[in-house]
């Protein structure tokens, strides 16, 4: 076994939450598989439980995460019955060109982590390096800065972080993950076929008299209507989901690349991605203003907000309608 490792990550597609980043910074031995992602990974979500008392909107992208990705090869080991093996058994992996994520490790006990002596925190990441001299391991998560990058820890604080959690018998698991030989290409058919999916989607279809998870472009509706709880107070500012925002950006980052690749598939020319490229400037506005306003209050902002989020989702919606006519036939 070696005495250190250090596999090599690259910038993933989405990263709002570490389950995503994983799915694609893992990639390096076969970037492919990032044009599943562009070919299908684009539908926003989220829930409805925020208009009744719930601080969160629960934004996410349908199948972002690792887990859903079929093409990583996964090795799964709950750490319950891993008997005191656990450290050997993430060594093994990472010497065997696996990253590995794990879950149920509380935060607070993590030297260097998000919530590290702030919050006890059930949490997860993903370990991409080990250090036998330092007895550290490379972890590629949100630091306590939140900022979503590798940084090293020691293993006996995450060993204290599992520990915590198991004398609460919560168990967690690691994941070798790595991808798969698979070459995927991109799909304008698929693309286009989920880019009309995604835009199938309002208020008629989505009422907020009913409950559960709401899809596609009319999350910007509902992440307005969060902004709109925050600004009247029945959300705390001090519960507010700072994760909101950035999802929109990437969302609108991916969207954009993927566009381009339409383009060239059916050699049309850039003027869509081109006018698409203000959209990508417009959420990521909203993404400082709102974490501006999370490092200290200022709730002028917040409508400023609104106004800006509904105006990009109507260029959103124009521009990619315009694209689906474009590729008619």
């Amino acid at each position: 076994m070696k005495k250190k490792i250090e596999l090599p990550l690259v910038e993933p597609l989405y990263s709002t939450y570490p389950c995503q980043g994983a799915g694609t910074a893992v990639l390096i031995n076969n970037p492919s598989i990032r044009n599943w992602y562009l070919n299908q990974v684009m539908i926003l979500t989220c829930m409805r439980k925020f208009l009744n008392g719930f601080t969160t909107p629960e934004i996410g992208v349908v199948e972002s995460s690792w887990v859903a990705n079929p093409y990583l090869d996964k090795k799964w080991h709950n750490m319950q019955f891993m008997e005191g093996h656990t450290h050997f058994v993430i060594r093994k992996l990472l010497d065997e060109g696996y990253y590995v994520y794990f879950t149920g490790i509380d935060d607070y006990y993590v030297e260097g982590k998000s919530w590290y002596h702030e919050r006890h925190f059930d949490h997860d990441g993903c370990i991409c390096g080990y250090d036998q001299e330092n007895k550290t391991y490379c972890i590629y998560s949100y630091d306590q800065n939140w900022i979503y990058q590798k940084f090293w820890t020691t293993q006996k604080s995450f060993d204290a972080g599992r520990k915590a959690l198991f004398k609460k018998k919560r168990y967690g698991n690691i994941c070798g993950i790595k991808p798969k030989g698979e070459q995927i290409a991109f799909s304008h058919e698929t693309a286009l076929k989920k880019i009309a999916e995604y835009l199938d989607s309002n208020l008629e279809k989505y009422p907020e008299t009913e409950e559960g998870a709401v899809y596609g472009i009319v999350v910007h509706d509902y992440i307005a209507k969060y902004v709109g709880k925050l600004y009247d107070g029945s959300i705390p500012y001090e519960k507010m989901d700072r994760r909101v925002f950035r999802m929109i950006w990437e969302h609108k980052k991916v969207m954009l690349e993927r566009v381009k690749l339409i383009e060239d598939a059916l050699s049309l020319d850039h003027s869509l991605s081109d006018a698409y490229t203000s959209v990508v400037r417009e959420a990521d506005n909203c993404r400082m203003l709102y974490a501006a306003h999370h490092m200290k209050q200022r709730n002028s902002v917040l409508p400023i907000i609104q106004k800006k989020l509904m105006s990009l989702k109507e260029k959103e919606k124009k521009l990619l309608e315009n694209l689906l006519e474009a590729t008619k036939g």
